[in-house]
């Protein structure tokens, strides 16, 4: 008789939650290496190294499908902030934003359009090619599985800067080799950000030569698209014209109309245009009514911001500005907006933080587009840094949207740490808590959702929208990401003026197979894969 095998880990008398969606068993799990070896009866599987997760849920590590965190990956690789919610990979470079490729044009530029560049850290920045920057990552290590897209940002300050204009041939000519370069290096897709510099320049035209490449390699469109309120069916009809002239899978970011938005049917209409497009699509959200928005983007024109920080930090001091802010922005804030606008980062040493914009009017006795730039001239070549987390999402809408099985559960924040350079910094809520929102509150308390349907859309769902056909599943064969959570206990402290708290109930977390946290405490391992390479 042959003898049982015996494993480097087994799981033992948890409930596994696979991530497929189907319901959840008493069974244990062994581990091989970076492998999961088998899911099977409680008792079945001898280890080398046993531990009882009796009470707990086991699953697949969480993939946040929608992460800023490009550049603090670069200064912290560690990624404290995810791994202590039981997400294993992020997928960065959205809405248009990245840290790569960086040319002789778009050097001055790149740090100004990244949320988490800091002056200070400029010498973190050692590469000018999609291909060294994943290299630098690899090289580091980084405690996550890191999954980029190619920023449509990025490549056009690349050959163009912050310039409003249509682009030459030779130029498009030049991105399209550099989405090939990316993908190529390891990218999973690419990302707009078309209600932001300078995305907001390129056409769709632009964005279909672009993101041919794309296409061409079974890539991802993700897109911040250009408007969530009364235009809401174009910018849907857009995103799928794109998706289905290049062949892309689609992916709309936080994809919920604005609550400025006076008719809710326009929000429900996209929805089914996105639905009946040609392509795989999905949508995603966050569990906050919350969301971050890097305040340059309400008020600094793209006029200046094509000039080094320092001098764009200038041209910030300049009260003339006043006159030029967007009318619309002036009456949101006007309209109450503030209250409720709040400081998650105010590019300097952190004295402002979880203010919100209409305190400091008061206090400063100031008008509130005046409170605005001063917060931008006190952050000074650090202002991309300045960042409020604003209300985004309506109460009906968001759970209308937390309901829908198509709507992938993801974070929009950057990866942080407890300790070391990025001590204290933050952009969202979602940096320390998305996950154990949506477990704790929309599937526990709220019983809103089924935990195996909300698992499967932070877990098997996303992986499947970048590719990836080893992650996301607990079964024999796929790369063992795995976090044990207690379903009773999981839970964050997190808020919008408070956004920095080490979630509660998650005890074990493997990113390849190795501990990245362990009976609830960081590791400090560096075990994440960066960049997809297909075979």
């Amino acid at each position: 008789m042959t003898e049982p095998r015996t494993h480097d880990l087994v799981l033992t008398g948890g409930t596994v939650v696979d991530g497929r969606g189907g319901p959840a068993v008493l069974a244990d799990v062994a581990v091989d290496g970076d492998r999961i070896a088998a899911v099977g009866a409680p008792g079945a599987f001898a280890g080398r190294r046993t531990l009882d997760v009796t009470g707990k849920v086991v699953s697949p590590g969480f993939i946040d499908i929608h992460s800023h965190a490009d550049f603090t990956l670069a200064v912290d690789g560690r990624a404290q902030s995810s791994v202590a919610q039981g997400i294993t990979t992020v997928v960065t470079g959205n809405c248009g934003h990245g840290v790569a490729p960086v040319t002789d044009r778009s050097a001055p530029l790149v740090p100004t359009n990244i949320p988490g560049w800091r002056a200070a850290w400029d010498d973190r920045q050692t590469w000018r090619t999609f291909p060294e920057y994943l290299d630098v990552l690899r090289g580091r290590g980084v405690g996550v599985n890191v999954f980029p897209l190619i920023a449509h940002g990025a490549l056009r300050l690349a050959v163009a800067g912050f310039e409003t204009r249509a682009l030459r041939r030779a130029e498009l000519d030049r991105m399209r080799e550099l989405v090939g370069e990316a993908m190529d290096a390891g990218a999973v897709g690419i990302s707009t950000g078309l209600e932001y510099a300078p995305g907001l320049a390129a056409d769709t035209a632009e964005l279909i030569t672009v993101t041919g490449p794309v296409g061409e390699r079974a890539g991802l469109y993700a897109s911040h698209c250009r408007n969530r309120t009364d235009r809401i069916v174009e910018a849907a009809e857009e995103a799928v014209a794109i998706a289905g002239r290049t062949g892309c899978r689609l992916q709309l970011s936080h994809f919920v109309r604005r609550p400025t938005a006076t008719d809710r049917s326009l929000f429900h209409r996209a929805v089914d245009v996105v639905r009946a497009g040609p392509t795989r699509s999905r949508l995603d959200v966050f569990p906050f009514p919350h969301g971050p928005t890097p305040l340059p983007t309400f008020v600094v024109p793209m006029s200046i911001r094509d000039a080094p920080r320092r001098e764009v930090a200038r041209r910030l001091a300049d009260r003339s500005l006043l006159d030029d802010l967007d009318q619309r922005f002036v009456d949101a804030l006007e309209g109450g907006v503030a209250a409720t606008c709040y400081l998650a980062s105010d590019g300097g040493d952190g004295a402002l933080v979880g203010r919100s914009l209409g305190d400091l009017a008061g206090e400063w006795g100031m008008s509130l587009p005046e409170v605005v730039l001063e917060v931008l001239r006190r952050a000074d070549v650090d202002f991309y840094d300045a960042v409020v987390v604003e209300r985004v999402f309506d109460d009906a809408d968001l759970r209308w949207a937390l309901l829908q099985p198509d709507f992938l559960v993801m974070g929009d924040g950057l990866t942080g740490a407890l300790d070391g350079p990025l001590a204290g910094h933050a952009m969202c809520a979602s940096d320390w808590g998305y996950a154990p929102e949506m477990l704790g509150r929309f599937v526990r308390d709220e019983r809103l959702v089924p935990i195996e349907q909300a698992v499967a859309r932070m877990t098997a769902e996303p992986a499947a929208q970048i590719g990836l056909t080893d992650r996301g599943v607990l079964a024999a064969g796929y790369r063992a990401d795995v976090v044990v959570f207690d379903p009773a206990g999981v839970g964050t402290a997190v808020r919008e003026d408070a956004l920095i708290s080490t979630p509660a109930g998650v005890d074990e977390v493997l990113v390849n197979g190795t501990a990245v946290v362990s009976a609830g405490r960081f590791t400090g391992a560096l075990p994440g894969t960066v960049g997809h390479r297909p075979g």
